[in-house]
């Protein structure tokens, strides 16, 4: 699926992106330490690296991760660097319109997301990826920068009673950013992605069992309360997109020495 494309996700469009977590063929290894895996790749026609994450946890099964990674509720309480997320509206039982903000550390300026997330659930492993969409009730905020969700997402295999994750992203942060910001997701950023969601599985048990436990639309589509999409609300307007002054508003040099806080710049971007 395209960036911008607007549909219920296809059986060739999991097929897709089951095959780019499982491949091998053109990922560069990156990064390799207690059992987490990171590869990148240069993908034909983008200036921007796709990264994968691959990793193993024997304490956490692949159903427990597949409420962890839909439950927006919860999210609220463990992802300390989101600003907003919400569900906009449904397309169908599997795909859905959200929105998605993050505080960045200066010198960035915060992002912001709009992404049509879609997903696939086997007895043995599950999908859950997205891309950025427009949707006419979530313009341009003043003081965000509109990020672009390439392709991002998770691929989770039952292995025993634990789980396998494969984390897979291409995310063009937009603004202006020098090169060694931007590299750095291979070895700082996308293992900290994991880590984070493997901490919040851990928790959710006991959070859930306070908070509905019993609503999981994920699970039963029926409980849904979303609207459904109207078309006319996702054609793309070129007047809401991010103005030219936005964007300039953001400096950074090109020499990360100057930066006391560079180990935590950017730490922050998980879709």
């Amino acid at each position: 699926m395209q960036v911008g494309e607007v549909r219920p996700a296809k059986a060739d469009d999991f097929e897709h992106f089951r095959r780019l977590a499982e491949s091998i063929d053109g990922w560069n290894l990156q990064y390799d330490k207690q059992g987490t895996k990171v590869f990148s790749k240069v993908k034909d026609g983008s200036t921007i690296r796709l990264i994968k994450v691959v990793a193993k946890f024997n304490d956490v099964s692949c159903s427990l991760m597949y409420d962890v990674l839909h439950d927006g509720d919860y999210r609220r309480c463990w992802d300390e660097n989101m600003v907003e997320c919400y569900e906009i509206c449904q397309l169908d039982r599997y795909n859905d319109i959200g929105y998605y903000s993050i505080k960045c550390p200066t010198p960035m300026r915060n992002r912001d997301f709009v992404t049509q997330r879609s997903w696939n659930w086997a007895d043995d492993d599950f999908i859950i990826f997205n891309h950025s969409v427009y949707h006419k009730d979530v313009p341009v905020k003043k003081g965000f920068i509109r990020g672009q969700s390439i392709l991002s997402g998770y691929f989770v295999q039952k292995r025993g009673d634990g789980c396998s994750v494969t984390y897979v992203s291409q995310v063009d942060l937009k603004g202006h950013l020098p090169k060694w910001l931007v590299n750095r997701a291979s070895t700082k950023i996308a293992p900290k992605v994991v880590i984070k969601v493997h901490k919040a599985a851990l928790g959710y048990q006991v959070w859930k069992a306070e908070h509905a436990p019993s609503y999981k639309p994920w699970i039963w589509p029926e409980q849904s309360i979303l609207p459904m999409l109207r078309p006319e609300d996702a054609e793309y307007v070129n007047s809401d997109s991010p103005s030219g002054s936005d964007q300039e508003q953001e400096v950074i040099g090109e020499d990360p020495a100057n930066y006391s806080s560079e180990e935590n710049v950017d730490d922050n971007i998980m879709l």
